[in-house]
Formats: structure tokens, C-alpha cells, sequence
């Protein structure tokens, strides 16, 4: 994915906050010192340290979906499955956080600012990482023995079969939390040296290695969707190769770190090393994990009350399933380019440069939306045809009321009308912690978890069971949509104008070529398959769906003169042009 360079909004008066201008102008003596220094990401092109965290990223992404399809032919979409992925739950929820949470807001700010020093931050990052990593074997102490009663809290089906087995390979999963963090800590220290590839292609690496296990199992036992007919060493394999994959995810970013000439030494003590400020956004930045675990449990809960009351009802494994076509888009470019420019925002804030930081901002809502506004809307179309030709152990009953790849359809459409808003989320959270500010973040994360706390609350008590995954889904792009909202309007006073008319303005023209492309699509793959149709038509008409919807989105871009998108389109196709010479010319 390639980033345009928008040009500089012109800022305003009327909206300044006095209080950010200030205090960026009275860092602007600090500019020259952190400028020459190479070794910071910022330092060089935002354009193709995304490029090369989109490509690293697709790459994992085919694999993970692979992943998914063998997973759906190990557990269905039923018991089974809720099982495995309220198991999974726990270490997946807190590397999220961890991800795009506490150790981003500590560890990149932090060393981008220990750049500018004389020791080039050596004793400063080791120390830094040695508390990362207590922490992190800290809380995996903990989990570890209190699965069970992790286990009864995310989970409101109390069938004892359920529980057991769903408990049984949560104590295999939960060393995860760990290898998780570690993949986190040693990912950001890379992006802060500017190293962004091995980060992006690591979880390819626990793909492959659970897709491995994946294929063992299913040559052993096939599928296995209920929960009463588990073995230890069904378990095992499972759950196994899965924690296996994420050990090795984090553990094969040493080599990179090592060739790159970073040498970690453990360090104790942190009084008098400047963690000061780190301590106090780490205590802004904790309250905020913790209110968003919170709500993340209780969520959880309320996708599980919908399976406890009926047989054959979407649960947590449908969420996970449109879950995972869902943050296909928001992970490949969104992540990657906001993760790009989080260090340029954070020099941009440590230099005082005000229209710097508003630049970048404006990037983040503008670069991603060429490809995330017509991705979303591609998902909503070909939802059905998507979901039974990935994950074909889904399946379709009438006789049975089964209608799995329709249900995880129906929410992947309700999910998609908010990976804008969810991207601008994440841009939220860099610009952030970029500028320290743990209170905005705080608050504006304690917005978007009460809006999902009342809809999994609806859900659980004022919902059929047929429809709770359905509303879960809704409330959390309702609550998306209001905190990118607020976001705009702080971030608009605090930079002094984002010239949010030519923003909208782009949206808008994305949304109307990329409608009538979608209605083409679903017209065409509706054509093609039924909801019952083999898996075979179900793939012809995604393929034939994809096409049709690719074609008439760049015409009605044409029509409407998106330029945004003719640019990204010359960059994508000189760059291959350019690579195809130089081979044949080689």
C-alpha cells in the first residue's frame, strides 16, 4: 500500500488549543537533535515502510486464512467450535491489546525520544524491556492457574462437557500471553530502528506451523464438532501446535534484532533513568487495557448465551470467523500504515512540529480509506459466497435450520460498516500516544467499551438467541463510529484544522463507486450461486464477484475523478513494470 502525500492543510484560527501549540512550539529547539540519526523509523519513507508491512502482512493473512478454512473442517461452527475460540480468547484478547496498547504507547514514544541521546538509548531500552518482559511473564503466572475461573467468567454455557473441554485447552493456550508480548516488545523495537519487515512476516511462521497441525489432525480424526467426543490427544494437537505457532512467531524476531546490531543485556532498576512520564502514561494506558478488557469479557460472555439456549445458534465461532474476513482489510492497510507513521508522529511531536503531526494525520484518514471504503463494501456484497468458499467445513442444513455461512454473512456485514471508523480508532490511539496524552486515550477507549457493554448487555437479556452475535456486532460499529467522531473534533482543535472538507469529500466519491460496484457484485454472484449450492459454484461466484466489482469500481472511480485512486493504481503498476524489466533485463 502506498501513501500519498496530501497537501499540508492550511490551519485555523478560531479552533487552536493553545495548549498543544505551545507546548509543540517550545520543543522546536529540540528538531536538530534527533534529525541524522538513522536508525529511526521515522527517518525514512513512510511509503515504503508500509508497503513492506502490507506485503509481509498479506502474506501472513493467505496463510491465515488457510488456517481458518482447515480449522472450520476440525470444528465446524457450532460447540466445537465456541469451545476452541473462547479457549483462545484470553491470550488473543490480551495480545490485541498489548499490540496496540501498552507497550506501543511506551515503547516506541520512549525510544524515538532516547534517540536524541548520547548512549543512543542502549541502557535506556534494556531497562525498558526488562520490565516489559517481568510484566509479561508476571501476567502469564497468573492466568495460568486461574484458567478455570477465566473459563466460567468469558463462557455462559455451564455444560459440563463445554466447560471441560474448553478449560482443558485453555491451559495449553495460555502460555500464549507471553509469546504474544514478546512478539510485541521485540516487534516495536524494530519499528522504532526502522526495521518493519520480519515483524510484519512473523505470524507466517505460526501459521505454518498451525496449519501443520491442522493437517495432522484432520488426517487422524476429521471433523469433530461436538464437544463429547474429544480426546486428550485431540487436545493436545490443537491446541499444541497452536500456542507452538506463537511461540515461534515471537521467538524468530531475535535473528532480525541481532543482525541489525541491537544487543539486549537485562537491566534492573528504574528510579533516576527518566520513567517518570513512562509511569504515568503507563498508569493512563493500564486503566485504559483494563476497561477495554472488561468489556471485552463481558462481550464474550454475551456471544456464548445465544449457543447455551438453542442448538445450532452463532456464537463465539461465527464471530470468529467474520472476525477474521473482517480485519483482513483493517490489518493489511489500515495497520500498516498507521503503524509506519506512528514514529513519524512521534518525531513530529518531540521536534515541535505542528504542521508535521497534522500531515500525518491527515495521511491516516485519508491513505487507508483508498482501499479500506471499497474492501468494506466488497465484504458486505459477497459476504455469503466468501464464507462457504473459505470455510467450507461451514455448513448449510435447511432440514436442520442450519445456515452457518449466513450467519457469519450477516455479521460480517454489520462488522464491515465500521472498519473505517475502527481504522480511525487506531490512528487515534498512535496520535496518542505519540503525544503522551494516556487521559484522551483513557476516556475516549472508556467511550467505545460502554456503547459495547450496553449492546452485550441488550444482547444477553432482550435478544433471541438466533440474533446476539448479530447485535454484538452492530453495537461494536456503532460504538466505532462514535469514537473516530470524537476523535476528529479533538484532533481538529488540537492541530489547528485537518481540512476535514476534502476528507469527507473523498469518502463520499469512495462510497459512491464502491456502492454500485458492490450491487454489480452481489447481483453477479447471486446469479451464479445459491445459498446451497456447492462449494465449487460458491468459489466461481466470489472469483467472478471479485472481478466484476474490481472493474466497475475503477470506472465509477473514473467517472467521479478519484484521483486517489488512478495514483495508487500508476504506483501498483509501475512497480511491477519496473520489477518485470529489471528481471527480463537480468
Amino acid at each position: 500500500m502506498t501513501v500519498p502525500n496530501p497537501e499540508e492543510p492550511q490551519p485555523g484560527t478560531s479552533n487552536a488549543d493553545p495548549g498543544t501549540a505551545q507546548h509543540l512550539e517550545t520543543r522546536r529547539s529540540r528538531r536538530e537533535a534527533g534529525r541524522g540519526n538513522g536508525r529511526a523509523a521515522g527517518g525514512g519513507s513512510v511509503a515504503r515502510h508500509s508497503a513492506t508491512m502490507a506485503i509481509g502482512t498479506l502474506g501472513s493473512r493467505v496463510l491465515g486464512f488457510i488456517r481458518t478454512a482447515m480449522l472450520t473442517a476440525v470444528v465446524g461452527g457450532a460447540l466445537a467450535a465456541d469451545s476452541f475460540t473462547v479457549a483462545n480468547s484470553l491470550p488473543t484478547q490480551v495480545y490485541v491489546l498489548i499490540n496496540g496498547g501498552l507497550l506501543s504507547a511506551l515503547i516506541v514514544p520512549q525510544i524515538t525520544k532516547a534517540m536524541a541521546r548520547k548512549d543512543g538509548s542502549q541502557d535506556f531500552t534494556d531497562r525498558l524491556l526488562t520490565l516489559a518482559f517481568l510484566v509479561l511473564a508476571g501476567v502469564t503466572a497468573v492466568c495460568l492457574p486461574a484458567a478455570p475461573w477465566i473459563v466460567d467468567l468469558l463462557s455462559a454455557n455451564k455444560n459440563p462437557d463445554f466447560l471441560s473441554l474448553t478449560t482443558a485447552i485453555t491451559y495449553i493456550c495460555m502460555p500464549q500471553v507471553f509469546f504474544y508480548g514478546l512478539y510485541s516488545v521485540l516487534g516495536q523495537v524494530l519499528n522504532a530502528y526502522g526495521r518493519f519487515s520480519a515483524f510484519a512476516w512473523a505470524p507466517a511462521w505460526a501459521n505454518v506451523i498451525q496449519i501443520a497441525g491442522l493437517a495432522y489432525f484432520i488426517r487422524e480424526w476429521g471433523q469433530q464438532p461436538t464437544v463429547t467426543t474429544w480426546t486428550p490427544a485431540m487436545i493436545w494437537v490443537l491446541a499444541g501446535t497452536t500456542t507452538l505457532g506463537i511461540v515461534v512467531q515471537g521467538v524468530c524476531l531475535i535473528v532480525p534484532l541481532i543482525r541489525s546490531g541491537f544487543r539486549y543485556r537485562p537491566r534492573f532498576g528504574w528510579r533516576g533513568y527518566g520513567f517518570g512520564d513512562l509511569s504515568r502514561m503507563a498508569g493512563w494506558t493500564i486503566a485504559a487495557l483494563t476497561v477495554s478488557q472488561l468489556g471485552g469479557l463481558v462481550t464474550t460472555r454475551a456471544m456464548t448465551v445465544g449457543a447455551s439456549q438453542a442448538a445450532n445458534v452463532a456464537g463465539n465461532g461465527v464471530q470468529q470467523y467474520a472476525y477474521s474476513l473482517y480485519t483482513l482489510p483493517h490489518s493489511l492497510i489500515t495497520v500498516s500504515i498507521v503503524t509506519a507513521l506512528f514514529p513519524a508522529m512521534s518525531r513530529a511531536f518531540q521536534e515541535g512540529d505542528l504542521a508535521g503531526l497534522r500531515r500525518w494525520v491527515v495521511t491516516g484518514l485519508t491513505a487507508p480509506a483508498v482501499l479500506v471504503i471499497p474492501s468494506a463494501t466488497l465484504l458486505i456484497a459477497l459476504g455469503r459466497p466468501m464464507a462457504s468458499a473459505l470455510f467450507p467445513g461451514l455448513r448449510v442444513s435447511p432440514a436442520l435450520g442450519l445456515d452457518e455461512p449466513g450467519d457469519v454473512a450477516t455479521v460480517l456485514a454489520l462488522m464491515a460498516i465500521g472498519i473505517l471508523p475502527f481504522g480511525i480508532t487506531a490512528l487515534k490511539q498512535r496520535y496518542c500516544f505519540a503525544r503522551g496524552d494516556g487521559w484522551l486515550n483513557f476516556w475516549q477507549v472508556g467511550v467505545m467499551t460502554l456503547g459495547n457493554l450496553i449492546t452485550a448487555v441488550v444482547a444477553m437479556v432482550a435478544t433471541p438467541p438466533a440474533y446476539v452475535v448479530a447485535v454484538v456486532a452492530a453495537g461494536g460499529t456503532i460504538s466505532n463510529i462514535v469514537a473516530a467522531g470524537l476523535f476528529l473534533v479533538i484532533a481538529r482543535r488540537q492541530l489547528e484544522g485537518l481540512a476535514l472538507r476534502g476528507v469527507w469529500l473523498l469518502w463520499l466519491r469512495l462510497t459512491a463507486a464502491a456502492t454500485v460496484a458492490g450491487l454489480v457484485a452481489w447481483g453477479t454472484a447471486s446469479y451464479i450461486a445459491a445459498p446451497t449450492s456447492r462449494w465449487l459454484w460458491q468459489a466461481l461466484a466470489l472469483g467472478v464477484g471479485t472481478v466484476a466489482f474490481g472493474l466497475v469500481f475503477l470506472a465509477a472511480s473514473w467517472a467521479l475523478r478519484i484521483s486517489e485512486v488512478t495514483a495508487v493504481l500508476t504506483r501498483l503498476t509501475s512497480r511491477l513494470t519496473s520489477r518485470l524489466g529489471s528481471r527480463s533485463g537480468g
